[in-house]
């Protein structure tokens, strides 16, 4: 059995396509579009929280004073405008950009708990039907590292699950029986052996799921993960994740809670 530490990586992230965003605001809004997007483009802290504010000023026409008669004043800072749209609980528009993350060494107790977070998600995880572990892999919850029986017990599993396989002539096989046996064999592995993950979602479920999955009362795995998408978020966007706070827990864990709770 070989001990592993989940991993969170952000491999991927919403990105503008400048040129044609800069024609439809000069299309639309013409000199005012133009003059926020000059204005305000160079200074944007990310190009998600910036798409997210062309989304929220395209409802209320609000890119400057002028083009909306009802319009008389507008909230020309970033992090005052997002802020206020945090502080309304305007959610929608943080649908609108996406992060990639890939969970690494995470327990398939981990992905039964997170697919349960289906809106606006895309999941794709190792398959076990296809590949065929090499070794169990295995976070150890803090709860377990000192019972010598927990190892003993994965260590007997890993045993066996290896004297059966061996009983095979692999080699001689072609993919469609390999796959088959493969799929047969995993139904004796457990839910603790260690997975991977890519998942991406919107924003808005982002800051729903670190809210859930980081409380104090969350599997203690899916927490530690999430406590680090969470510190990776607030620090890469900071103005749509402007109103978290992280608690440490006693198991070294944080747990964070939104200022904004129905965003």
């Amino acid at each position: 059995m070989k001990k592993v530490e989940p991993k969170v990586y952000l491999i991927a992230e919403t990105s503008l396509i400048k040129e044609n965003l800069e024609r439809m605001l000069s299309d639309h809004a013409d000199k005012i579009g133009k003059d926020w997007y000059d204005s305000t483009l160079p200074t944007a802290s990310s190009q998600g929280e910036y798409l997210i504010e062309v989304a929220g000023r395209m409802c209320y026409e609000s890119y400057g004073v002028g083009l909306n008669p009802n319009v008389t004043k507008i909230r020309g800072a970033s992090k005052e405008y997002l802020e206020n749209i945090l502080k309304k609980g305007d959610g929608s528009i943080l649908e609108h950009a996406t992060c990639t993350f890939a969970f690494i060494n995470v327990s398939r107790v981990f992905t039964h708990e997170l697919v349960r977070h289906r809106a606006g998600t895309a999941i794709s995880q190792e398959s076990l039907r296809y590949v065929r572990p090499k070794e169990l892999s295995l976070w150890l919850p803090p709860e377990m590292k000192d019972e010598k029986e927990f190892v003993e017990l994965i260590e007997t599993i890993e045993t066996k699950y290896k004297n059966l396989e061996k009983k095979y002539d692999w080699d001689k096989m072609d993919f469609t029986l390999k796959k088959t046996l493969t799929s047969a064999l995993r139904r004796i592995l457990p839910d603790g052996m260690a997975t991977n993950m890519i998942w991406t979602a919107n924003h808005r479920t982002i800051r729903h799921v670190i809210t859930m999955r980081t409380s104090e009362y969350a599997e203690v795995e899916i927490r530690k993960v999430f406590d680090e998408v969470a510190s990776q978020m607030k620090t890469r966007y900071p103005l749509i994740y402007q109103d978290l706070e992280r608690t440490s827990l006693p198991d070294g864990t944080g747990s964070w809670k939104p200022k904004h709770v129905k965003v």
